[in-house]
């Protein structure tokens, strides 16, 4: 029973975990469904085989990408890659291999970018989304004229394909949106609706699985153009909040303030709809113009420079960490517990206290301490990202005025 608890079940709200079982259950009975409605051949099952190896390379290649656009999105639903695949699954592939490859898809996914970062139920019932829309826009698909499976032919063909299209991300979007709703009823609509143009990549995504599908009948071996175009999208075209991030501070490779805050209010605001816990620690360096003093200025910058080194390696891969100003660093940490949040903390105290930073000509910085103080969201008082940063930015003044070198947390996360 502990491993369920571990998936943050007992936790959700009964209307939202009923709504949440019973789009999987309908999940499951479509698939079962449309399992016998079209023979699998040799041929369906090395298209299969085909995709599959794209959905490793595109995951691969993207997933560094995707975390930091998920951090950076907002309250609607989330627009993730791999649309492309999952349309031309079911395009060209029998719908008992186009479920195949949605759940390869997903499970694939969890374990190589998001396990640990989403609770596990969350993650199965987006897959039951995508399942229901996949397993609609392939029933549709067989009234069109053509191979079943297959491209539908002719441009009454491309209207299917269209149809098919708007249907899976009908049942997509809205079944998500539903979900958005019933967790967070008091959520205002304008924080959802202001993040619909991202839906513009679902529907770029279908026109690109549409092209795939040709390959696919045409000749498998170009697919490899089609991974590489969307790894170049991905870091070009689709993510433009990515190229923001290499707005970094040049003392310390870290971010800057204003691009941290833009992804910290993204992240808030998907905390905010998802009842999902939000962390932000404030780190201020001890006694730092001391340092400058007795070293010079030089010294202190790679004291800096250590410092940012060390908050990289002490946290999580998908945390994010910007030089505030002066000595003082912000991290925000999503979907993360009180215990963690102190236990990431004291690690960074410690590590910072055991720096070892080498000064050319001048010895060694040895004794460096830090001060921490950290708030968690949701807490009672806590509305928005401002108040979260005034809240660790208050247990922060609090850690120094109790003699430095120690971690705060603001109530109720201490």
């Amino acid at each position: 029973m502990g491993w369920v608890r571990g998936f943050e079940v007992w936790t959700t709200p009964r209307h939202v975990l009923a709504y949440v079982l019973i789009v999987d259950a309908l999940a499951v009975i479509a698939t079962g469904a449309t399992a016998g409605i079209l023979p699998v051949t040799e041929t369906d099952w090395i298209r299969l085989g085909v995709l599959f190896g794209c959905v490793l390379a595109h995951v691969e290649l993207s997933r560094s990408i995707e975390r930091a656009r998920k951090l950076a999105s907002g309250a609607g639903p989330f627009v993730d890659g791999l649309t492309v695949w999952h349309f031309t699954a079911v395009l060209i592939l029998p719908a008992p291999l186009a479920t195949a490859l949605v759940v390869f898809t997903q499970t694939y996914v969890w374990f190589r970018v998001w396990r640990g970062r989403r609770p596990l139920y969350k993650w199965v019932f987006s897959a039951a989304t995508v399942l229901l829309a996949t397993q609609a826009s392939a029933v549709l698909l067989l009234a069109a004229p053509g191979p079943h499976p297959g491209l539908p032919e002719g441009w009454i063909g491309i209207a299917f394909i269209l149809a098919a299209a708007l249907v899976r991300w009908l049942i997509n979007y809205s079944l998500i949106l539903g979900a958005i709703l019933v967790s967070s009823p008091d959520l205002r609509a304008g924080q959802i609706v202001g993040e619909f143009g991202e839906q513009v990549l679902e529907a770029g995504a279908m026109g690109i699985g549409l092209a795939a599908a040709g390959l696919v009948e045409y000749d498998p071996r170009l697919l490899i153009g089609v991974v590489v175009g969307l790894y170049a999208l991905h870091r070009s075209v689709l993510l433009p909040q990515f190229r923001r991030a290499s707005q970094t501070d040049g003392k310390t490779g870290l971010y800057t303030p204003n691009w941290w805050h833009q992804i910290a209010e993204g992240a808030f605001t998907r905390a905010e709809a998802s009842r999902a816990c939000l962390g932000v620690l404030m780190l201020d360096l001890d006694h730092f113009k001391r340092l400058n003093d007795t070293h010079g200025h030089l010294a202190g910058d790679q004291v800096l420079r250590a410092v940012a080194d060390t908050i990289n390696d002490a946290v999580r891969s998908y945390d994010a960490a910007c030089r505030w100003g002066g000595e003082e660093f912000a991290i925000l940490l999503p979907e993360v517990s009180p215990s963690e949040l102190h236990e990431i903390a004291e690690r960074l105290r410690h590590r910072v206290r055991s720096l070892t930073v080498d000064i050319p000509g001048d010895g060694q910085v040895t004794d460096q301490t830090v001060s921490i103080g950290g708030a968690l969201y949701p807490s009672p008082g806590i509305t928005s990202l401002d108040d979260l940063q005034l809240a660790a930015d208050t247990a922060l003044y609090a850690a120094k005025a109790a003699g430095r070198d120690r971690v705060r947390l603001a109530p109720p996360a201490a």
